[in-house]
């Protein structure tokens, strides 16, 4: 059976009830890092301590349906690293190596989230923790209706200290939405309302350092998320990377929103977005709220230099729109020591090209690209032909990428050692996924609300309050 299922599985297909079925592939790379701490985590109600292995990150998988076939393996050799079978909202968690190029095939979709380094689940006195990344939804894409996600870790998840908090749980409203969210043993939940353009968020419990306090809420690290219109959902943790989902889908577009929360005053900090054209446009940036940012026109002489708009944002929470009159590519991103391009945060971000799309990206270091099927491809105008499975690496700067298939591109930023990083990977589903434009969000004079109300603030607080008093019982 496992040699017929690897079978299956270099073709790409599986017949279930006689109808073929198309595998869901995710690729990633692990950078060398600093080695992750003994960490605590709920899990159905349950606190559960363990140690990952030196040298080693840490991959989430978690299930959208029953009966999910998982297998993760390494690209250099071939061999089969693990495997699993996953129901709806279940989830495993296994070590990866640094310097591992692998892949995730599943037989139905999944989430997988990638997290490594020694402050990326700090929770105790730490500003400079956590991850940014956008939730995938259950069908494909980044915008939608359902979500079932491990929240990413938390920026110093202290209650009483709300200023230097920052939350794995940002919702933002494409449409007008009532929103339902449970954790998957439904101890914890809330129901509330947006308005279009308006956004609400809390801290959910992911892992902590081991004996770490939180004020997170829930009683479990898997929930689900159901709403009445479109949103997106992401995690606003300090020092965001994150190669930014078009509203339309995919990564090239003309209507992005953009959140980066980077508040805590430093020399050389600083949020920053890095803007790149395929085509000459004018980008306007702006505040949820209609308020202009700042704008910027390209030529067509600045599309064939591959110039970028590098944006300096400065110290501040910020959650923008971003509209362009042609193609662009969003690199959101914080800096350290320097504000400048060549030194952006540590953190790794993921994005894709669909068949015959180009994409351009910028990278302070370096970058993967990973070939999802046999292809001719073109990396920055020289033409090759890659295999499914294959990848190159390209260096710092600003780089174009086009194929003749799907193209899965992971970003490398080491910063200050690659002390925390993280993101969800991406299938083709998340590249293909097409949704209509939203010109309603860039009305001027939309009011922005930072909760629903105090509905919100009291079922939060105290939410928060009877699991930290459930957890100092069993700590």
């Amino acid at each position: 059976m496992p040699v017929f299922l690897a079978f299956l599985l270099v073709l790409g297909v599986l017949r279930v009830g006689g109808e073929p079925q198309r595998l869901r592939v995710y690729y990633g790379y692990v950078p060398p890092s600093t080695n992750l701490p003994a960490l605590d985590e709920m899990v159905q109600g349950r606190m559960v301590n363990f140690t990952p292995p030196p040298g080693t990150a840490l991959l989430d998988v978690i299930g959208f349906e029953d009966g999910t076939r998982v297998e993760i393996r390494d690209l250099l050799t071939g061999l089969l690293i693990n495997a699993t079978t996953l129901n709806a909202r279940e989830k495993k968690h296994f070590y990866i190596p640094y310097g591992t190029y692998f892949k995730v095939v599943a037989t139905k979709r999944v989430g997988v989230l990638l997290t490594g380094g020694s402050t990326a689940y700090q929770s105790d006195y730490y500003i400079f923790t956590g991850i940014a990344t956008f939730y995938p939804t259950v069908e494909g894409g980044f915008r939608g209706r359902r979500f079932i996600f491990m929240p990413a870790p938390a920026t110093h998840q202290y209650y009483y200290t709300r200023e230097a908090v920052h939350y794995n749980f940002f919702i933002f409203a494409v449409e007008d939405a009532d929103w339902y969210l449970r954790d998957r043993i439904g101890r914890f939940e809330t129901r509330q309302s947006l308005k279009r353009a308006n956004f609400d968020y809390t801290t959910l419990q992911s892992r902590v350092n081991h004996m770490g306090v939180t004020s997170a809420v829930g009683y479990d690290s898997v929930f689900e998320l159901t709403t009445t219109g479109d949103v997106m959902v992401c995690s606003a943790a300090y020092g965001a990377l994150i190669q930014v989902p078009a509203l339309t889908g995919g990564y090239v577009g003309r209507q992005f929103w953009v959140p980066n929360h980077a508040n805590w005053p430093e020399t050389g900090r600083s949020a920053v977005l890095i803007v790149i054209p395929l085509e000459p446009c004018e980008v306007v940036v702006l505040r949820t709220t209609g308020e202009e940012v700042a704008r910027r026109s390209f030529t067509g002489d600045d599309v064939a230099r591959r110039s970028f708009w590098f944006l300096s944002l400065g110290v501040g929470r910020f959650n923008l729109l971003v509209k362009s009159t042609g193609d662009i590519t969003v690199l959101t991103a914080a800096t350290w020591q320097q504000v400048s391009p060549d030194f952006l945060v540590d953190g790794i971000a993921f994005l894709g090209s669909r068949p015959g799309q180009e994409v351009r990206f910028y990278t302070p270091s370096s970058a993967v690209i990973f070939s999802m099927e046999d292809q001719d491809v073109v990396i920055d105008g020289v033409s090759r032909r890659m295999k499914q499975d294959e990848f190159v690496t390209v260096g710092s700067g600003v780089h174009s990428v086009k194929g003749s298939g799907h193209l899965v591109v992971q970003i490398l930023s080491p910063g200050a050692g690659f002390n925390k990083w993280g993101h969800y990977l991406i299938e083709a589903a998340d590249i293909d996924a097409s949704y209509p434009e939203a010109p309603e969000l860039f009305e001027r004079g939309i009011p922005v609300t930072l909760y629903a109300g105090a509905a919100v603030t009291a079922v939060v607080v105290a939410a928060a309050a009877l699991f930290l008093r459930g957890r100092r019982k069993r700590v």
